[in-house]
């Protein structure tokens, strides 16, 4: 069994516990926190090897039990932040477990396992669109494989509290925290503000650096029917904004260093964006290009098929935005999609 790397560090007054994961991040946190005479804890980490064992010693040798813990927010339902919701529940009935409700609808709807052919049906019809868009038929094949395969690693767990944008859960005192719904690495994402200390705890959505995964998702019917999704990246940089407008003192990402210049990192974030754009828009200038060309182009042709599909999902993302401002269109020829500026 692997042993995972841990340490607790306290900010202020908030205790960051991070704790290695075997992916691509490195590590995962997981904070804690009073707000008036609760125990509020931000995310619920991994459920692998000794994840949880390493996290409760962290726990206790704080001198804090998960019985003490009031409240646990979850700011999406990826495997690394729902993993011991269950575990927190079995140990502790009466903590509050709150999710976002856009994010609780997918989570529901993909772990349900009457859904499976939806969710099948659902993940061919994205893979043959990735086809269309440069990939063969075979690497599609192996996406509708990997799609319905997360359905069968996350657990569900009826959340006690269903959160929506702007809500606010209040405590004594007059203490309260604000959420803030900021589609973008996941389309129910959400932060959490401490409007009193004005600390940011903000999930994936703002890391210190690097910037979150933003490109396409398999969408549940009922979110399907509720929202419009396509244009992601336009979703993720005004939720940016809304973020930015709270002025944060601090940011606390569930991955890599707390973010002591909040307003300076999300001005970063956005020109980054603003640059992948132009250079996209630049590198198909009078030039038509798939979106698989333009991604080996941008970030290589040597990676796992992971992470090109990661790269390619997140080139089409920037192309959807530019198509919506008419800065760039696309043209189909012999059954594949390009774009062109």
């Amino acid at each position: 069994m692997t042993e995972f790397k841990s340490e607790t560090n306290k900010i202020e007054d908030v205790y960051q516990f991070k704790i290695e994961v075997p992916f691509d991040v490195k590590f995962v946190c997981v904070y804690l926190w009073n707000v008036g005479n609760k125990f509020v804890l931000f995310d619920a980490g991994l459920n692998m090897n000794n994840w949880d064992k390493i996290f409760f010693t962290s726990l206790q040798k704080i001198g804090i039990s998960i019985k003490n813990i009031d409240y646990c927010i979850i700011s999406h339902y990826h495997l690394d932040h729902i993993g011991l919701i269950k575990k927190f529940k079995r140990k502790n009935p009466d903590i509050k477990i709150c999710m976002g409700t856009i994010e609780h609808e997918a989570f529901k709807w993909e772990t349900n396992s009457q859904n499976f052919k939806e969710l099948e049906l659902e993940a061919k019809e994205l893979s043959q669109q990735m086809v269309k868009f440069g990939i063969t038929n075979k690497q599609g094949e192996r996406l509708v494989h990997w799609f319905t395969m997360w359905s069968n690693l996350r657990r569900y767990q009826k959340p006690d509290v269903l959160l929506s944008d702007n809500d606010e859960i209040c405590f004594d005192e007059g203490k309260k925290l604000k959420i803030m719904w900021t589609p973008g690495h996941s389309l129910g994402h959400i932060c959490v503000f401490d409007d009193d200390k004005k600390y940011l705890f903000s999930g994936d959505h703002i890391l210190s650096r690097i910037t979150p995964h933003i490109g396409n998702f398999i969408v549940d019917p009922v979110n399907r029917k509720n929202y419009d999704f396509e244009n992601i990246l336009d979703h993720y940089l005004k939720s940016l904004d809304k973020i930015d407008k709270l002025n944060p003192k601090l940011i606390f990402p569930s991955h890599q260093e707390i973010i002591f210049n909040p307003h300076e990192r999300i001005i970063a974030i956005k020109e980054f964006h603003k640059n992948r754009l132009k250079e996209i828009s630049n590198l198909i200038k009078n030039n038509p290009l798939t979106p698989l060309k333009i991604s080996q182009i941008r970030f290589g042709e040597n990676l796992d098929e992971i992470n090109a599909y990661l790269a390619l999902s997140e080139v089409i993302s920037h192309l959807i935005y530019l198509e919506s401002q008419e800065k760039v269109h696309r043209i189909e020829k012999n059954g594949k999609i390009l774009f062109i500026s």
